[in-house]
């Protein structure tokens, strides 16, 4: 692809786009899974783990982030609309999830923190996305 391509939501073909949304589905079981393993004794008020959570959110995104474009087969300069690709499904599927079942927990207090986590984790995610996505400058 080239630098022009970065931003041209077109490039990508359907296949492109179904591999980012099942590798999205995939980070959003594994969110599942671990929200559920940790439970309450991360999200709950006062939970020194919640802070750890919170604080790991930004390395595992990175690292997140690097295995993403290896599966890719794709440049850190073409990793912009694949990831927003993986985390619109995330959210997606997080909204349904925290709407209208108990996967994040029986209480409102356990999904109330584990929505602001995960909320955490997304916005983090753009940002750390944001800086290590750089397409060069056009060469015209």
């Amino acid at each position: 692809m080239s630098q022009q391509q970065i931003l041209k939501w077109s490039e990508f073909t359907r296949t492109q786009y179904a591999i980012y949304m099942l590798i999205g589905f995939v980070i959003w079981v594994s969110g599942v899974v671990l929200v559920r393993v940790i439970g309450e004794t991360a999200l709950s008020e006062g939970s020194n783990l919640l802070i750890l959570l919170y604080v790991l959110s930004i390395p595992i995104g990175i690292v997140t982030m690097y295995i993403t474009r290896l599966l890719c087969r794709l440049s850190m300069d073409e990793m912009l609309i694949p990831i927003l690709v993986m985390l619109f499904t995330t959210l997606t599927l997080d909204g349904w999830a925290v709407g209208f079942t108990d996967l994040y927990g029986a209480t409102n207090e356990m999904v109330r923190y584990a929505g602001g986590w995960l909320l955490w984790t997304f916005g983090t995610q753009i940002i750390i996305t944001m800086l290590m996505v750089r397409p060069k400058a056009n060469e015209a």
